[in-house]
C-alpha cells in the first residue's frame, strides 16, 4: 500500500484541504480503479477512525481518500473547529472532483463512507452529489439531532447567539461547546487513550455550530436517496435509532442495514471483531455497485 500525503481544495469556501490518498498494493498506472472517499466522526481528524477503514478498503483494492474537513486538522478555515453540515458536504464535493482528476480513477466507480456524524453528512452528500454512486453509513449518528442524546452537549441557544452576535461585531470571544467529554465514558476510551487520540484532535467545537446541527433533519433529507445504500450499526449502540430512522427514510433505492451482535457505538470505529465484522458486509456492498 502506497500512502501519498495530497492536498485539494473546496471550490466553494476556497480552502486548501489535507488528505491522505491510498494506492492499492501492485499499483498500475495503466489500470482504471475504484475508489472511495471516507470521513470520520464530527471533529475528528484524518488519521483516526476513517483511516482504519480505508486501509481496510485499499487492502481490498479500492484507491482510497481520506482527509482533515474545513476549519479541523492540517486543513485551512477559521475559526478553528466549527462542525457545520453545509461544509463538510462541500468538504466532500471538493474530494470528489480531487478523485475526478485523477487519470486511473474511474469516474463511474466512486463511493463514499461515512462513520458516525459524517455518516450523516456523507448519506446526504450520496442524495446531492451525482459523481458519488453507492454510500456507506457506519453508525450514522445524526437523524434529527433536535432529539438525539448529542443535545447533551449543547449550550442554551440564546446564550450561544448572543455570544455569535458579540464575536461577530468584534466585541467577544469564542464560545466553545466540550463536545466529547472524559465523562463520557465510551468515548473517552476511544479518544482519550491510545486506540483514538492523536496531537491534532479537540474535543472543544465552536459553540454557534449547534445553531446549524440542530436544524440539520437527515431523514427528511434521505426520502430522495437514489443509490445503493448500506447502513452499518451496532446493537448497542446508542446511535442505532437514529441509523435506523435513516435507513427507514430511504425508499426507491437498493437498501440494506446489518446489525454487529454485542458491538458498541465506539467499538465500529476500531476494535475487533468488530469491525472485520462489518467489511463482511461492506466488501460484498461495494463490489457489487462499483
Amino acid at each position: 500500500m502506497d500512502t501519498q500525503k495530497v492536498v485539494f481544495v473546496n471550490k466553494e469556501l476556497n480552502t486548501r484541504l489535507a488528505g491522505l490518498l491510498r494506492l492499492p498494493e501492485g499499483f498500475d498506472l495503466s489500470r482504471n480503479y475504484p475508489a472511495i472517499i471516507l470521513t470520520g466522526p464530527m471533529l475528528s481528524v484524518k488519521e483516526q477512525a476513517q483511516s482504519v477503514y480505508a486501509e481496510r478498503l485499499t487492502d481490498a483494492g479500492y484507491v482510497t481518500l481520506v482527509f482533515d474537513g474545513t476549519y479541523f486538522g492540517e486543513s485551512e478555515g477559521t475559526p478553528r473547529g466549527q462542525e457545520l453540515p453545509d461544509v463538510k458536504e462541500s468538504d466532500i464535493e471538493g474530494a470528489v472532483d480531487y478523485l475526478c482528476a485523477l487519470p486511473y480513477v474511474d469516474n463511474d466507480r466512486i463511493g463514499g463512507l461515512g462513520i458516525c456524524g459524517s455518516g450523516s453528512y456523507m448519506s446526504v452528500a450520496g442524495v446531492k452529489e451525482p459523481r458519488i454512486k453507492a454510500v456507506t453509513a457506519v453508525v450514522p449518528a445524526i437523524s434529527d439531532i433536535s432529539t438525539s442524546p448529542m443535545m447533551g452537549f449543547f449550550k442554551p441557544e440564546s446564550e450561544v447567539k448572543t455570544a455569535k452576535e458579540a464575536y461577530d461585531q468584534g466585541k467577544g470571544e469564542l464560545m466553545y461547546l466540550n463536545f466529547m467529554p472524559r465523562a463520557f465514558d465510551e468515548g473517552a476510551a476511544y479518544y482519550y487513550s491510545a486506540r483514538g487520540t492523536h496531537p491534532r484532535w479537540s474535543n472543544r467545537v465552536i459553540a454557534w455550530s449547534q445553531l446549524e446541527l440542530v436544524k440539520y433533519n437527515v431523514t427528511n433529507i434521505m426520502k430522495e436517496m437514489k443509490k445503493p445504500y448500506c447502513v452499518i450499526t451496532a446493537e448497542n449502540a446508542w446511535s442505532k435509532p437514529s441509523s435506523e430512522d435513516i435507513y427507514n427514510a430511504v425508499v426507491g433505492a437498493p437498501k440494506e442495514i446489518h446489525v454487529i451482535p454485542e458491538a458498541s457505538h465506539f467499538d465500529m470505529y476500531d476494535l475487533a471483531p468488530f469491525v472485520s465484522e462489518a467489511f463482511e458486509f461492506i466488501l460484498p456492498f461495494y463490489n457489487k455497485y462499483l
